[in-house]
């Protein structure tokens, strides 16, 4: 005998999320081709003939992309603690401001805030919960680390790790990561050529950044441009906060988020 569980109102949330990352595809790749996220600036030194090639962002406070992105996250969070609504009213518990759908990549860190194991905390995230506790618990993302996979992979850290962001500190950035080189064109003698230099580990979309030196001889060079287009692969980010690092999630993955939390969804009207 299945429990019925009312989950109307978190496919809703799940069907709304997809509506907006409709959007977000249809319109990113516009956006990217029509508006390069990058300009490319030359610093050239009459005396040495050293020049330096700058990466210079160009759309800085662009906030649109990141608050579509925002609220595609914000409906996941809400579907996911729809969830545990409804098993509370199942469990003919007393619904309260703690309950949510608790997400974990320390498992030690889960017991400590939710309970061990089938036996939730009275006072924690499923406190006083009957139904599906264990199922909750299989899809914790510190159960990746069984199979060697980083649990900051899992869709539902990123939905947490962007949820939290959101409410209590900062929009997601918008995070156009250029791939490969740009070609420089130029009236000029080149006698030396620099490799590309790679980007920092502290790497942000608003910085400008040198990615490549040439030194001309006699240091006399004008015309340069640069030719071609960068290849951009988009996503969105969130800073550092305590002991987390910065989060990133590319546009090609979200897509999956979705799917997860619709499966769970799914997967709990069946209990």
């Amino acid at each position: 005998m299945t429990l019925n569980l009312d989950l109307a109102s978190a496919k809703a949330k799940v069907a709304r999320a997809s509506e907006l990352l409709d959007v977000l595809e249809r319109d990113l790749p516009i956006h990217l081709s029509q508006n390069g996220p990058y300009a490319v600036r030359f610093s050239l030194d009459q005396n040495t003939g050293w020049c330096e090639v700058w990466l210079v962002p160009s759309n800085r406070g662009d906030y649109r992309f990141s608050l579509l992105f925002g609220d595609f996250i914000h409906n996941l969070r809400c579907a996911l603690d729809y969830i545990v609504t409804a098993l509370v009213i199942a469990s003919g518990a007393q619904l309260t401001t703690k309950h949510q759908f608790p997400i974990y990549r320390q498992e030690a860190t889960y017991i400590k805030d939710v309970g061990p194991f089938g036996s939730p905390n009275p006072k924690g995230l499923l406190g006083n919960v009957t139904h599906g506790v264990g199922l909750i618990e299989s899809w914790q993302p510190y159960k990746l680390q069984q199979q060697g996979v980083d649990p900051r992979d899992d869709p539902l850290w990123h939905v947490h790790r962007f949820a939290n962001a959101d409410k209590h500190r900062e929009i997601a950035a918008f995070l156009p990561v250029p791939v490969g080189a740009i070609d420089v064109a130029y009236n000029g003698i080149k006698v030396k050529d620099d490799p590309v230099l790679t980007f920092p580990p502290n790497w942000s979309p608003d910085q400008e950044y040198i990615i490549h030196r040439m030194r001309f001889d006699p240091p006399d060079a004008y015309n340069l441009r640069a030719t071609g287009r960068l290849t951009i692969n988009a996503g969105f980010s969130t800073a550092p906060f305590g002991a987390e690092p910065l989060h990133a999630v590319a546009i090609n993955k979200i897509r999956a988020t979705c799917d997860h939390v619709a499966m769970l969804v799914n997967l709990f009207e069946t209990i």
